[in-house]
Order: C-alpha cells, then sequence, then structure tokens
C-alpha cells in the first residue's frame, strides 16, 4: 500500500522548491507603467517623467535622459513616493528623440537598471521655445558686443584727450613763435630807424 506519508513529503518538497523562485522573482521591481511610454510619439512638450514599478522603491532612485546627441539631462528634482518615481525637468524638452535611463532601488534592496525612449514631434510649442532661446541668446550677444565696445570706448579716450592737448601746445607754441618773430621784426625797424635818425642827426650837424 502506497504510503500517503511519502506523498506528502513530496508534495511538501515541490511546493517549497516552486515556492522559492517565485518569491525571489516576485521581490524583484519591474517596471509596469510610465508617462510617456516606450515609444511613444508626443505632440506636446513635457518637462515630468513618470514611472511606476511592481513593488516599492527606495530613496536614492534615480532618472536622467539622453538626447539625440548624446547629451545627458539631469532633472531639477526627483520625487518617490512608494511604487511611483517622478522626474521634473526645468525647461520643457524641445523636439526629438529621448531616452529614460532608469537606476531604482528594490525592496528587497537589489539595485536594477534599464531604459525605453520616446519622441516630441515638432510642435508650435517647441518652435516657440526654440524661438525664445534664440532671442535670448542674441540678447547675450548683443549685450556683450555692447559691453565690449563701451570698454574701448573707455580706452580711447585717454588717446583722444593726448592728441587734444598735443594739438592745443602746438597752436600755443606757434602762436609764441609768431609774436617773438613779430618783436624781432619791430625791434630790428626800430633799430635802424634810430640808426638812421642818428646819422642825420651827426651829418646836419657837421654842415652847420
Amino acid at each position: 500500500m502506497f504510503d500517503l506519508r511519502i506523498m506528502y513529503v513530496v508534495i511538501a518538497a515541490t511546493l517549497l522548491f516552486v515556492a522559492i523562485p517565485f518569491e525571489e522573482a516576485s521581490g524583484h521591481s519591474v517596471l509596469e507603467a510610465a508617462d510617456p511610454v516606450d515609444g511613444e510619439q508626443l505632440e506636446e512638450t513635457i518637462d515630468t517623467i513618470e514611472l511606476y514599478f511592481s513593488t516599492k522603491i527606495e530613496n536614492g532612485s534615480t532618472l536622467y535622459l539622453t538626447n539625440e546627441e548624446g547629451q545627458e539631462l539631469q532633472p531639477s528634482a526627483i520625487d518617490i513616493e512608494d511604487d511611483e518615481m517622478k522626474a521634473t525637468f526645468k525647461d520643457v524638452l524641445e523636439s526629438g528623440t529621448y531616452r529614460v535611463n532608469w537606476k531604482i532601488i528594490g525592496s528587497d534592496g537589489h539595485l536594477i537598471e534599464d531604459g525605453y525612449s520616446f519622441s516630441i514631434l515638432e510642435t508650435e510649442d517647441s518652435k516657440i521655445q526654440k524661438g525664445v532661446n534664440q532671442n535670448e541668446n542674441n540678447i547675450n550677444t548683443e549685450t556683450n558686443d555692447a559691453g565690449q565696445n563701451n570698454t574701448d570706448g573707455v580706452g580711447d579716450e585717454p588717446n583722444d584727450q593726448s592728441s587734444g592737448s598735443k594739438n592745443t601746445t602746438g597752436e600755443q607754441t606757434d602762436t609764441v613763435n609768431d609774436r617773438v618773430s613779430l618783436s624781432t621784426v619791430i625791434i630790428i625797424l626800430l633799430v635802424v630807424i634810430g640808426t638812421i635818425f642818428a646819422i642825420w642827426l651827426f651829418t646836419d650837424k657837421r654842415k652847420k
């Protein structure tokens, strides 16, 4: 007769071996939902990414984006609550393709990381945002150019003043030279006139 005790042992062992992998698998967190979802093409710009996992995730879990040029875009804030992680960015995302790179600490303490991609289509909002960014760049460039011009102007002023001083000094020197020349001519004329007058007096006396 078949021993029921052996059958119970076999059933218990089978359940034990089945339960252990199930518990280990259930302890790992997996991404269950996201906003935006994998492969989604958005028609509006966004500034937040929300991820939902199968279990509670711990503080220290992170997320960042990678754009088409391979540049990393770090969020300005990450909020974690139970099984949800919300990343907020300072500026709205421009049109293009982005990869969401997430790294979480699951409820079992295991570090898990993965990612997915989504796109933002060229929209009026993104065009406006690009225009605003372009205007800001132009304003900054014009401000820098104006500051450079002002600096150059300040540097030129002493040279202009120096040139003016030199010109004024030269004019004063020419005026003094003209006065000296005129005085010399007058003195010579007076000497000549005096000499002629003296000779005339001397000759007149001799005739008398």
